[in-house]
């Protein structure tokens, strides 16, 4: 996992994270397991719920987080069987982001199917708020490790997310 360096994008500066593990599983099911949209509370530890209306691009998400809070995103791409992304309405997140994006990738891999997390996000407060994302690196990590671990529980492929 790695936050890369910041870039300049139109619009202010931008951080990466991503997230990356290769599963033993075909990506059909892979896919099947991350493209579930809606199902993603049940995976992401921070998360309470996660709702969802519509389809494809275009979709609606409202998540809560584990305090409550709520957000909504908005599905921006689709390409069934390879990758999503959600942006983020920053307007009521809970953290303090300018702007924020998620996508979800499956990939074939020699050992099966490599599921690829990135997130791409411009935090607010300027230098004060770029240190603070460079903290946050092992809050992400950990929660995309458990992510990663429950979407292997659910392939059937971990007895449980690790602790």
């Amino acid at each position: 996992m790695k936050l890369s360096n910041y870039q300049i994008a139109a619009g202010g500066l931008v951080a990466t994270f991503e997230a990356e593990r290769v599963v033993a599983a075909p990506r059909d099911r892979v896919w099947e397991v991350v493209s579930d949209v809606a199902g993603l509370a049940a995976h992401a530890p921070n998360l309470s719920a996660s709702v969802v209306e519509g389809s494809g691009e275009g979709m609606a998400r409202r998540c809560y987080n584990n305090g409550g809070q709520g957000w909504s995103e908005t599905c921006t791409l689709w390409q069934p069987g390879q990758r999503y992304t959600m942006e983020v309405d920053t307007s009521d997140y809970p953290y303090p982001m300018r702007q924020m994006r998620g996508t979800w990738a499956v990939e074939n891999d020699p050992g099966g199917t490599r599921i690829h997390v990135r997130y791409e996000f411009e935090p607010k407060y300027g230098l004060a708020g770029r240190a603070l994302a460079v903290l946050m690196r092992p809050v992400f990590a950990r929660t995309c490790r458990k992510m990663l671990d429950s979407y292997e529980q659910a392939l059937g492929l971990r007895a449980q997310p690790a602790a």
